[in-house]
Order: C-alpha cells, then sequence, then structure tokens
C-alpha cells in the first residue's frame, strides 16, 4: 500500500511539473512589449538589411506587431521557402532585439514569419492581424 501511495504521489508530481512546463505560445518574447519596429525589403535569410523604410514607435502598430510576433502559430514540417519580402528589427522594451523575416499575404491571407537566427521553423499569422499589416509595411 505504502509503495501504491508513493507512486501516485510521484506520478502527480511529475504531471504538475510537465503542465508547468508546457509553453502557450513558442516565442521567447511573448510576454515583453515591444518600443520599436524597424521595417525594411528583405536582403537575403540570416540578416536583417538596415536600409529601414519605416519605423514605427506608437502603441497602436507597436500592438499590432506584437499581436502578430506573439499569436503567431509554429508549423510544423520542413521550411523550404524563398525569400522573404520584409526583414523587420524588433526593439523590447527590456531592451533586447530580435529580427525576424516576414512574408505578406494579401487581405484575407495568411502571412508567415521566420526568427531571422532559426531559419528552420516558420510560423503562420492569422488573416485578421495580415489584414492590419499589408497596410503597414506594402
Amino acid at each position: 500500500m505504502k509503495k501504491i501511495s508513493l507512486f501516485v504521489l510521484l506520478l502527480s508530481f511529475m504531471s504538475i511539473v510537465l503542465i508547468g512546463c508546457q509553453s502557450k505560445n513558442n516565442n521567447e518574447y511573448s510576454d515583453v512589449n515591444i518600443s520599436k519596429v524597424s521595417v525594411s525589403k528583405s536582403s537575403g535569410f540570416g540578416k536583417v538589411n538596415s536600409d529601414f523604410f519605416a519605423v514605427y514607435e506608437d502603441k497602436e502598430t507597436l500592438d499590432i506587431f506584437n499581436n502578430a510576433i506573439s499569436n503567431a502559430v509554429k508549423r510544423a514540417g520542413i521550411v523550404d521557402i524563398v525569400e522573404s519580402e520584409f526583414d523587420l528589427e524588433v526593439i523590447y522594451t527590456d531592451g533586447n532585439k530580435q529580427g525576424y523575416h516576414l512574408w505578406v499575404g494579401g487581405k484575407g491571407q495568411k502571412s508567415t514569419l521566420m526568427n531571422v537566427y532559426d531559419t528552420n521553423t516558420v510560423y503562420s499569422i492569422s488573416e485578421e492581424i495580415t489584414n492590419q499589416l499589408v497596410d503597414l509595411v506594402k
């Protein structure tokens, strides 16, 4: 009886730990606010083109980008994709910078996001958020 109680206790503890380790989001910056987003035409994988054509620091626009990044859904499978249209340099309120490649779909279509340092993983952005991004980057 003592072994069964110990086993149940151990199983309960492991379940709690595993549930606590799960993340709702695949994005490491999903809980950090954005302070600035700079947008440029992409010049290739693995780097952000620093020739920005737009820089956003207003709360309304930053909320759109934050929503796009934090709600992007990881796509399964092997990435085989053409070069992106746009690069984003995102500066967070904690001082960290992150670069993204962005493929913007048309109105009513999904978009795709990729971390410049992880070119093996892409994330899907919803049609609703794409509709907002189209007006900002195209």
